[in-house]
This record gives C-alpha cells, sequence and structure tokens, in this order.
C-alpha cells in the first residue's frame, strides 16, 4: 500500500525528510540520501558516503561527458541560478 508524506520546501530549497521516512531509510544528521528521477516519480534512497572525492564524482563526470556538459555550462547555470534567485527576492 502506497503511503504519503509531504514535506515543506523551505525559501533555500531545504526540504526536511520526515521521521518515518527517516527510519525507514535508516538515514541520521550527516547520511547523504540520492533523489533518482523515474520518469513523473522521484525515488529518494540512501546511498553511502563516497570513501573518495573520485569515486563520488566519477558517475557526475561521466555523465557530462556524455551529454556534452562543459564547465563553461556549470559556470553559467550557477550564474543564472543566483541571479534568478536574486530576481526573485526582489
Amino acid at each position: 500500500m502506497d503511503e504519503f508524506f509531504i514535506a515543506r520546501i523551505t525559501t533555500k530549497g531545504q526540504v526536511t525528510v520526515p521521521i518515518e521516512l527517516r527510519k525507514v531509510l535508516n538515514v541520521k544528521e550527516g547520511d547523504y540520501i540520492l533523489f533518482e528521477k523515474k520518469g513523473p516519480r522521484v525515488e529518494i534512497k540512501k546511498v553511502l558516503p563516497p570513501n573518495d572525492f573520485e569515486d563520488f564524482a566519477k558517475p557526475i563526470r561521466e555523465r557530462f561527458q556524455r551529454e556534452g556538459i562543459t564547465p563553461d555550462d556549470i559556470e553559467a547555470a550557477i550564474k543564472w541560478a543566483r541571479s534568478a534567485q536574486g530576481e526573485s527576492k526582489k
């Protein structure tokens, strides 16, 4: 049976994971969780912290290479997000 939980997103885009889900996922402060988009749904999973930054960054780097995303694209996206956030505060 499906269960539903509601959480509010803060102005900084943060969300509190309801305690029932934290218990099911066995997550605590400092743990990592993964948001995986599957069509119109998102799955949340606990992940083990990377032993090494390279291990953590490898799948991200591979996806960026596969999709042709460059460091300049990332910088442009960050600038856009920062300017968009600044605009929403006005």
